[in-house]
């Protein structure tokens, strides 16, 4: 048996590859990305032109073959080395969003379709860093998580989407749509999973998760019904050593002589769960218990009493 099969029969996290489209369910904060992504490029493009924007359709898992489906009808794929990631993006686009984008850079309000000739290298070049500021976005959204940069691989663009890697490897695949108008076109960016997986920690948090809650009418509601939960609490001092014979045969009047010590540890009890540990003392007459440590079971009674 192989190491990596023997994390896997541990239960650890498996990688993207094991659980498919299952993973982009666990990471919620993905899609937050690409939607940053999107709204970063219509910002870029109002420079240019009004009205005209880029939106997030959503996420798949698929294998590197599988993306050679996906990708019918898309008439160019880009591919770009991304430094900081330690892999590569493939980028393609169908005719409408290579019209578009050429028209909306030159300001132009006339789409003129591409799809009846081939694309000029003029075209190429103004396609080319519309993508890049596409990708540039995706960056910055990503900037919280790791430092990335793009940069057009010509060598790979050959291979299309198997320059993300071999045939059986998973690539996350965003979907996009560019629209102006009437007019629309269609773009699918893809990454390799083996960029995603060591940022799944953190993907997997919700979007602002760290913010804080400003409502006061539920701070008060807080302290209400949870902060003034009254609970009861039992101070236990145990002794061991008696039998159910012993126990059957005590009478009123009879002594008994606890196999315990002033400095026997004794419990804090409440809910059925120990809470503290504490130690017997004496104060004005008194007795008292000082709490000494935390018990382990101190935060599953408070978790508890929380309901969470």
């Amino acid at each position: 048996m192989t190491g990596r099969e023997q994390k896997a029969e541990a239960g650890a996290d498996e990688p993207l590859v094991l659980i498919g489209e299952g993973a982009l369910d666990r990471m919620p904060a993905l899609a937050r990305l690409y939607e940053e992504t999107a709204s970063s490029f219509s910002g870029f493009l109002g420079a240019f032109s009004e009205g005209a924007s880029l939106s997030f359709d959503g996420l798949e898992a698929l294998r590197v073959g599988e993306l050679i489906a996906a990708g019918v009808g898309y008439r160019q794929i880009l591919v770009y080395r991304a430094a900081g990631l330690d892999s590569r993006a493939a980028l393609a686009v169908d005719d409408g969003f290579r019209s578009l984008a050429f028209e909306l850079l030159l300001g132009s309000s006339i789409v003129s379709p591409l799809s009846d000739r081939p694309i000029t290298r003029i075209e190429d070049s103004i396609l080319a860093f519309a993508s890049l500021k596409l990708l540039q976005g995706f960056a910055e959204a990503f900037s919280s998580l790791a430092s990335v940069s793009f940069e057009r691989d010509w060598g790979a663009e050959e291979a299309g989407f198997f320059s993300l890697g071999p045939k059986v490897a998973v690539a996350v695949l965003a979907r996009l749509t560019l629209q102006y108008r009437e007019y629309s076109g269609q773009a699918l960016l893809a990454l390799p999973r083996t960029a995603i997986d060591p940022f799944r920690n953190e993907l997997a948090r919700p979007p602002h998760v760290e913010g804080r809650a400003n409502d006061e009418a539920w701070s008060v509601n807080l302290y209400d019904n949870i902060v003034r939960t009254e609970v009861t609490a039992e101070v236990r001092l145990e002794a061991r050593g008696f039998t159910l014979g012993d126990i059957a045969r005590l009478e009123v009047g009879d002594v008994l002589r606890l196999p315990i010590a002033p400095t026997s540890p004794i419990r804090v009890v409440s809910e059925g769960r120990t809470l503290f540990w504490c130690t017997l003392g004496q104060k004005d007459g008194k007795y008292t218990v000082r709490l000494e440590e935390f018990s382990d079971e101190r935060e599953s009674f408070i978790e508890n009493i929380l309901g969470v």
